[in-house]
């Protein structure tokens, strides 16, 4: 697999919210950048792209975990 192609598939992972997939994507991309592969600005930028959709992936998953504990407290309290 390409550098561009791994570079994709992370990226289409990530819009997904497919942890399994962004990690096999991101071993791809490792694979080849170890094989040697130079990545071009265009590769360079997309994984930019792709590293602050991730954090953005991730701050919402620490929204969505802080709301759902906040409603098991109030279920909880109500018991």
């Amino acid at each position: 697999m390409t550098l561009q192609d791994a570079t994709d598939r992370a990226t289409a992972a990530i819009e997904a919210g497919n942890l399994d997939a962004l990690a096999r994507a991101l071993k791809a991309r490792r694979r080849a950048l170890d094989s040697g592969e130079r990545p071009t600005i265009e590769i360079f930028e997309a994984g930019e792209r792709a590293i602050r959709a991730l954090k953005a992936l991730a701050q919402r998953a620490a929204f969505d975990s802080a709301r759902l504990g906040q409603i098991k407290r109030y279920v909880d309290f109500r018991r």
